[in-house]
C-alpha cells in the first residue's frame, strides 16, 4: 500500500501571514500546518511552534516561528517503510511531498489503522510502565516544559490517593497540547503571557480520559485511538490506579 491511499489534505498559511492566525487554527482540530509560497513547503508550524506567540508577541510572523519537518515522504513511498521511519524518528506526521510542492500530509492514526490486524496481544505486552504524568495541582506551564521535555502530545493527571496500606496515584484526568493551547496565551519560562499567576493543569484537563485496563486487547486501544482521535491511552487497575500507558507509538511497533 502506499502513502497516496493514506494521506489528506493539509491546512497551509503563507510566510507572511501573522502567527497569531496559525495558533487560531493550531486550537481547533489542526495538527500540522505547512507554510508555503506558490505551493512549495517552506516549513511547518506545530503547536510547540505556535506557544511562542503571546499577547507581547503578535506582530510575528508565520515564517518566525515556523520549524523544518524531520523528514517529507512522497505519494509512492510504502507504509509499513514511513510507518517504521516515524517511529525512528518520534514523530507522529509527515508531509507529503512531490517535486518541493506540498500535496498533503499523513499521520501515525492513518497508518495504524491501514497495518492493523486482529491480535491476539495485551495492554500488559505493550504498554510503558514508566508513566510520566503530573499533579493535578501542577501549574500549567510546568506542564507544557514537562511536555516539552519528554517530547510528548499529552500526559495523564493524577492526585495522589493515600490508603491505611500504601500511597499510589490515581488518574483524574488527560492534558494535550491543545488542551494547554486553546487556555490562552501561554508561553514555558520567563515570559508567561497572560497568566501572572499560572492556574492549575486541573482548570483545563479532560476530567473523564478515554483508558484501558491492563488485559484488554490491542485492538481495543486501535479502535478507540481511531474512534475519539487520540493518541494515548492510560493503562488503570483496581478502578483507577495508573499503572501504564499505551501510545500510538506502541502499537505501530506491533505492526513493523
Amino acid at each position: 500500500m502506499q502513502i497516496r491511499t493514506l494521506m489528506n489534505p493539509i491546512q497551509a498559511v503563507t510566510p507572511d501571514e501573522y502567527a497569531t492566525r496559525a495558533r487560531a487554527l493550531l486550537r481547533q482540530e489542526e495538527q500540522l500546518l505547512a507554510v508555503t509560497a506558490e505551493n512549495r513547503l517552506l516549513g511547518i508550524i506545530t503547536r510547540q511552534d505556535v506557544m511562542l506567540v503571546t499577547s507581547s508577541k503578535s506582530n510575528l510572523k508565520a515564517r518566525d516561528i515556523m520549524s523544518q519537518p524531520l523528514f517529507t515522504v512522497t505519494v509512492n513511498e510504502e507504509v509499513h517503510a514511513v510507518g517504521r521511519k516515524m517511529v525512528a524518528s518520534d514523530v507522529y506526521y509527515a508531509p507529503v511531498v512531490e517535486s518541493g510542492t506540498i500535496v498533503g500530509v499523513v499521520r501515525m492514526e492513518d497508518i495504524i489503522q491501514a497495518v492493523h490486524r486482529p491480535s491476539s496481544r495485551k495492554v500488559t505486552d505493550v504498554m510503558t510502565r514508566e508513566v510520566v504524568s503530573c499533579d493535578r495541582t501542577e501549574e500549567i506551564t510546568r506542564v507544557w516544559d514537562l511536555m516539552e521535555f519528554h517530547n510528548f502530545s499529552g500526559l495523564p493527571v493524577t492526585e495522589e490517593v493515600t490508603t491505611s496500606h500504601r500511597k499510589y496515584k490515581k488518574l483524574a484526568g488527560f492534558v494535550t497540547r491543545k488542551d494547554i493551547l486553546g487556555a490562552g496565551d501561554v508561553r514555558p519560562g520567563k515570559d508567561s503571557g497572560r497568566f501572572t499567576h499560572p492556574p492549575p493543569i486541573e482548570k483545563v484537563m479532560t476530567r473523564t480520559p478515554k483508558y484501558v485496563h491492563l488485559e484488554d486487547s490491542v485492538d481495543e486501544c486501535v479502535a478507540l485511538f481511531k474512534k475519539y482521535r487520540i493518541g494515548q491511552l492510560p493503562v488503570v487497575k483496581n478502578g483507577l490506579e495508573l499503572v501504564g500507558i499505551v501510545d500510538r507509538e506502541d502499537i505501530l511497533k506491533i505492526y513493523m
